[in-house]
């Protein structure tokens, strides 16, 4: 378990691998003007968002690559499957980020064949929907029909049943946890752990995290995030239900062992790492990396960073001790 250390402002440089991608960024896509109206900001940041996988490893060739579609009461809902070789395989669901409001199994599509083939492990994606047209809970509900559908049909998918993992990167990683949560109290499969990478767990306003203010523009600022969170939760009292800000649930007990990723020059490393004590503090096992002079989404990034080996490297030891 790596120790958490202090940051203080100006004391952690970027990366220059990561900087050459902040400065991409920059001039791919200039900042989304604030006056815009919801239908125009949301448009410029899917666009932004998008433009993540431009910095993607070439994709990986997968032994498999199949497609299913579950029943759900919203209709139809599609979940990629990333198969690295025959045989029952143990699972591993992956809820992509992207804020809830964009993102897609297409745009994590190199990152998961590299997970699926770097671990071994059957990679599930779920294309869940995104608000605001569809607003929370919808996210977790679409997480919680695949988790479900899947373990229905784990004999006929070659899916291990006894070795089962929930994965998030980003607010997946908020949405993982909170599948978890509900796994362990609406009678779900039982979990052999969590990965969670760069989450956001604090979704209230005006939080008090240094790091919001000491590393924002970093892929994150502020006043973006802000409006993505109202964009997607339903209300602003969502902000502090604890399927939407997980650091605010009464008992965190009942959470399977965790793999926590943080961000040295991520908005989101404080709470991202707040939660991690708090998981700590209820008895949950967990292991923890920040990673130096990395920025968020990184998992996406592996065409441009070496950290991104390394990350995948972390995650395959870990779930081989799952």
């Amino acid at each position: 378990m790596a120790t958490k250390r202090p940051t203080r402002e100006g004391d952690a440089p970027v990366d220059p691998q990561a900087r050459t991608i902040l400065d991409t960024v920059k001039t791919l896509a200039p900042g989304a003007d604030p006056h815009a109206d919801d239908a125009q900001w949301l448009a410029d940041f899917r666009y932004q968002t998008a433009l993540l996988k431009t910095f993607s490893s070439d994709p990986e060739p997968v032994h498999a690559i199949t497609h299913l579609m579950l029943p759900s009461e919203s209709g139809p809902l599609t979940v990629r499957l990333y198969r690295p070789k025959p045989g029952p395989l143990p699972l591993l669901l992956h809820i992509h980020g992207g804020g809830a409001i964009a993102g897609s199994i297409d745009g994590h599509d190199p990152a998961l064949r590299a997970l699926a083939n770097r671990t071994g492990w059957l990679v599930a994606a779920p294309a869940y929907r995104l608000a605001p047209e569809h607003r929370f809970p919808a996210q977790l509900d679409d997480s919680w029909t695949a988790l479900q559908r899947l373990i229905a049909q784990a004999d006929a998918l070659d899916i291990d049943r006894s070795r089962i993992v929930i994965s998030g990167d980003s607010i997946g990683g908020t949405l993982a946890t909170a599948l978890a949560s509900r796994a362990a109290s609406e009678g779900g499969p039982a979990l052999q752990g969590q990965i969670l990478l760069y989450p956001n767990t604090d979704l209230r306003r005006d939080t008090a995290y240094p790091s919001r203010q000491s590393e924002d523009g970093n892929i994150i600022d502020a006043k973006s995030l802000e409006r993505q969170i109202d964009l997607y939760l339903a209300s602003d009292a969502d902000r502090t239900d604890p399927h939407a800000s997980p650091i605010l649930a009464d008992d965190l007990a009942t959470l399977p062992q965790t793999l926590l990723i943080t961000c040295e020059n991520d908005p989101l490393r404080d709470e991202g790492e707040a939660y991690g004590q708090r998981l700590r503090d209820a008895g949950v096992t967990v292991d923890h990396d920040r990673f130096d002079g990395m920025i968020h989404a990184f998992l996406q990034m592996g065409g441009k960073l070496d950290a991104t080996d390394r990350l995948l490297d972390r995650i395959a030891r870990w779930l081989d001790a799952r």
